[in-house]
């Protein structure tokens, strides 16, 4: 019997590497991080990303040639959940930001982990489910110099932040025939930091720099909810190969509820100077700590639709195409940082992605039972920096690799995932545009963990 500790302990040291990941990722340096709460990460699943960030209407849970990941974008979906799966995601993103104003441009690569997810079907009978995982939700990091003229002096001024928000959730899913219904609820916390240094550049005269910081530590409960429901359209069944083919129509539609988010903030003005070993502050100007506020996150939906083709013969249920589309939107207008609005707009964002498998049967050879993903995605953002509103628009393409697996049981799927993401922010109407490169990777490992041993 192959061993279930073996297999457990190489998950844990993949765990672990992940979670020091979590503490050591490189940060972007863009100036977009500024507004809000920072520049909000990509958070659906690998999967989704491939198919232009599809998952209100998106389920793999049943179909053997996709193995089974946790679509925590809605918690629906934990009720088909037929294996124990651990999910990671990675991703490196490279962007571009151009400037017509002064004329430039700058570039920046970063690397984060994505998710570390786990989900768990607690009553395969009742098709009930339960999923929890942290993710990365926000960054902020930028520095940004300015030079202006005070009387005959040159003044510098550096704008600095840093910080973001992340998430530890759990959910509950259950389906009842066609219908399915879940929840995710957990908690968002982190933290917004944002200094701006003042220098005098003057080669006759001695000036202290002075230093104005905020630091905003926040955190709050979330709750976000979820239902697909789906219809056969059409079934053909063929005698002589005993294969039916399944053509089935998914709607899907997910919400998050507006939430306050409680914070405690340290307010400082000071003077400093600056050695080797970094700032030394000479004297204080003003000081408060422990400042009580509220930061208001806004509600957003998301309805979308999918149609499948499934195939059912004596190997079980495969996945032979999917497409779907996609609608999402959210209230940024109602933003409020300690009862402040920021320059923030509603967004929202159209999407169409496409799956496919050429022939998931075991002797037609690898590459025809990879299954082959795209998307495309546009809409409005939800920066407006400048008054003008941000266009944006990707493309994605990817696919999901089968690994071998290292036994004979057929409990076990493992499967890669990978995305690559080209998308744009801003038009001509914007001075400040800016073009990504996402390449993200997944793995999803599934398999009957924490079944107790009946032999040896």
């Amino acid at each position: 019997m192959r061993s279930v500790s073996t297999t457990t302990a190489r998950l844990c040291l993949v765990i672990l590497l992940v979670f020091s990941l979590l503490s050591s990722r490189a940060q972007q340096n863009s100036p977009f991080t500024r507004y809000g709460l920072g520049e909000f990460y990509t958070n659906q699943h690998i999967i989704s990303r491939s198919m232009g960030g599809l998952t209100a209407a998106y389920n793999d849970g049943l179909n053997n040639n996709v193995g089974q990941s946790i679509n925590f974008g809605n918690p629906a979906t934990y009720g088909t959940l037929y294996l124990v799966t651990f999910d990671l995601g990675l991703t490196i993103d490279s962007r571009t930001l151009t400037s017509k104003v002064p004329a430039g441009k700058f570039s920046t690569k970063y690397f984060v982990p994505s998710y570390i997810s786990v989900g768990l079907p607690l009553n395969k009978a009742k098709n009930l489910g339960f999923a929890f995982g942290l993710k990365p939700l926000s960054t902020i990091n930028y520095s940004v110099d300015t030079r202006s003229k005070v009387g005959t002096d040159s003044l510098q001024t550096t704008y600095e932040g840093s910080g973001g928000m992340n998430q530890f959730f759990v959910g509950l899913g259950k389906k009842w025939k066609n219908l399915s219904l879940g929840f995710n609820t957990g908690y968002n916390f982190g933290r917004k930091e944002i200094n701006t240094r003042k220098t005098f550049l003057n080669d006759t005269a001695t000036y202290y720099q002075s230093k104005s910081s905020t630091l905003t530590s926040y955190s709050g409960v979330f709750l976000s909810g979820g239902l697909q429901y789906e219809v056969s359209l059409a079934k053909k069944t063929n005698t002589d190969t005993k294969t039916t083919n399944n053509y089935l129509l998914r709607f899907g539609l997910t919400g998050t509820l507006s939430q306050n988010l409680s914070g405690l903030q340290d307010i400082s003005r000071q003077t400093y100077t600056t050695s080797t070993n970094g700032d030394i502050k000479i004297d204080s100007v003003s000081e408060q700590k422990n400042i009580k506020g509220t930061i208001n996150l806004p509600s957003t939906y998301a309805a979308g639709v999918t149609l499948h083709k499934t195939q059912t013969n004596t190997r079980g249920v495969f996945e032979m195409w999917s497409i779907g589309a996609e609608y999402t939107s959210t209230k940024w207008s109602k933003y409020r940082f300690y009862g402040q609005p920021d320059q923030l707009s509603d967004s929202w964002e159209f999407k169409l992605g496409i799956q496919f498998c050429p022939d998931p049967s075991p002797t037609s050879g690898y590459w025809s039972n990879v299954n082959y993903r795209t998307g495309f995605t546009t809409g409005k953002d939800y920066l407006n920096a400048d008054g003008n509103g941000l266009k944006q628009f990707g493309v994605s393409i990817g696919a999901g690799l089968p690994i071998k697996k290292w036994s004979n049981y057929n409990s076990q799927f493992t499967y890669l995932n990978t995305a690559i993401q080209f998308g744009k922010r801003g038009s001509a109407v914007n001075n400040i545009t800016e073009s990504y490169v996402q390449l993200s990777l997944g793995i999803s490992l599934s398999d009957l963990w924490f079944i107790k041993r009946r032999y040896d």
